[in-house]
């Protein structure tokens, strides 16, 4: 058997299944991508997350991220034919032996139908789920809203956050409905007047979030992690459409529902300054700076973070140093990571990396962009010559736009002496018919 097929035929028998080749090789990896772990490969304590996704997905911030056979080639100081050849013992795939091509048709074919009855399975208890979920949820926050008086938080209160009307309940909480992009209420969080927060059970968070003012238009929306933070914000910016995400974690997902509900909007993440004591010596980690980052990133959009030394949110700042300095501090702290940071996903540039997406769209993304640098940018609506030109009296980056050519995707593979090619379609400019051109994945990585 070749090298390569043995590759594909591995990847295909472990699809789903590499929790357990990786047992089966002594390679101990957590069991929930939201677990950190030490490296199989490098050590550490808790610098290796496993995703999977199916494909044996990891990421570890010393020696990188790859599939289920990049990980057994790292621990195993190997190459991937060698790493093919000892997941291929795990899953009993003798490739030692010579296969007719019928047997290995069979094969393949078989293992398909298991693979497709396998995610049918997943995807029916998936719905099985959701659906027990939805209903749980909509019980619980049925009975605590029916149970529940109109009236001010002793949380917020306390925080000098006077003036707000929440449904309280029986033992003095607030309850905070989040909304998902139809408008349903799809979860709930409890805050006790000492603070502690909680989700109601079954409650689906991704992408929810409440709303603190009502704009039907607006020029800018506001986004921050948790309520208080989201009312000071609200009186900092009252112009603003504010909404509380209520974790770091979905702030992406709320910025990408909010990007699309308000496409001409500004949007701005009210970031937590997760600061840690010693971050600039130790490397720590600053999960609300970082989480913002992203999701601005995403959605073109700007950050503001408390400029302080210490863990702080804006309304920590507000009780610190008043409204009026936390407004003047919010709008000098506003910056834009792909300007101030260089990690936006400008598209474009000869040097740049290519992705391409589940639908065929192939994007080229620039890792450190010039914001003044002619560029290409690769969209959903084609490709795009893109001179930038800086406004002397603003300040700002205005973008002339010239369109070259229609989105780019893949249509097709091929194979030809050992090489693999992505066969690409797209309509150039001026052109009545698309042009096809087949591109070698090694011009672009194998795995892109």
């Amino acid at each position: 058997m070749r090298n390569i097929d043995l590759i594909r035929e591995v990847t295909r028998a472990a699809a789903d299944n590499w929790p357990h080749v990786l047992a089966g090789l002594s390679i101990s990896v957590p069991d929930s991508p939201r677990k950190h772990a030490a490296c199989p490969a490098c050590g550490g304590h808790d610098r290796f997350r496993f995703d999977d996704n199916g494909r044996g997905s990891h990421i570890c911030n010393q020696c990188g991220a790859g599939d289920g056979l990049d990980l057994i080639a790292k621990v195993n100081h190997c190459d991937a034919t060698t790493a093919a050849q000892l997941a291929a013992d795990v899953l009993g795939i003798n490739y030692r032996a010579t296969k007719s091509t019928e047997a290995a048709s069979q094969r393949r074919s078989q293992r398909a139908a298991e693979h497709q009855q396998r995610e049918q399975e997943r995807q029916k208890q998936a719905e099985a789920d959701a659906v027990l979920r939805r209903a749980t949820f909509s019980r619980l926050y049925s009975e605590m809203l029916h149970s529940a008086t109109d009236g001010e938080s002793e949380y917020l209160i306390n925080k000098g956050l006077d003036g707000f009307t929440f449904p309280i309940t029986k033992d003095g909480s607030m309850l905070v409905a989040l909304t998902d992009e139809t408008g349903a209420i799809t979860a709930a969080q409890t805050v006790t007047p000492q603070g502690e927060k909680r989700l109601i059970s079954g409650s689906a968070k991704k992408g929810a979030f409440h709303t603190v003012n009502a704009i039907e238009r607006p020029q800018s929306v506001l986004i921050t992690e948790g309520l208080a933070t989201a009312l000071t914000c609200h009186l900092i910016k009252p112009d603003a459409l504010t909404v509380a995400a209520i974790d770091a974690f979905n702030l992406l997902p709320v910025a990408e529902v909010m990007r699309r509900k308000y496409s001409d909007a500004r949007i701005i993440i009210g970031a937590d300054n997760d600061h840690q004591i010693g971050d600039s010596e130790t490397g720590g980690t600053n999960t609300g700076k970082g989480e913002a980052e992203k999701a601005a990133t995403a959605v073109n959009g700007w950050v503001s973070i408390p400029p302080t030394d210490h863990k702080a949110d804006w309304d920590d700042y507000r009780q610190q140093n008043g409204l009026e300095a936390s407004a003047v501090a919010f709008n000098d702290s506003m910056y834009q990571p792909e300007i101030m940071k260089g990690k936006a996903p400008i598209q474009g540039t000869i040097n740049g990396k290519v992705t391409v997406r589940n639908d065929g769209e192939i994007t080229v993304r620039n890792d450190a962009p010039d914001p003044l640098k002619p560029r290409i940018e690769s969209r959903d609506d084609g490709v795009y010559w893109v001179t930038p030109k800086l406004d002397n009296q603003s300040g700002e980056v205005i973008n002339n736009e010239s369109w070259l050519c229609s989105a780019m995707k893949v249509i097709g593979t091929g194979w030809r002496a050992e090489s693999q090619y992505l066969i690409v379609s797209w309509q150039a400019f001026g052109m009545d018919q698309n042009t096809v051109m087949a591109i070698p994945k090694d011009d672009i990585g194998e795995r892109s």
